[in-house]
């Protein structure tokens, strides 16, 4: 089990509590931390989440290109 420490008391992470900040426009949003970590792949430091707005507006710009 992983958990975060506050001040001595320990925070568990499960998947209704994770959260993290959009790249590119700041807005903070929930993720599912099984569907990152899940492809055995990802790292907690080197990923970027982009909120459901801008992966749409991502995916708009790369599929024009």
């Amino acid at each position: 089990m992983f958990y975060l420490k506050h001040k001595g008391t320990r925070l568990e992470i499960g998947e209704d509590n994770v959260y993290t900040t959009c790249p590119k426009c700041g807005k903070e949003h929930k993720v599912d931390i099984c569907d990152i970590l899940g492809g055995g792949d990802a790292d907690l430091y080197g990923t970027n989440v982009y909120c459901h707005e801008c992966s749409v507006k991502r995916d708009d710009e790369v599929s024009t290109r």
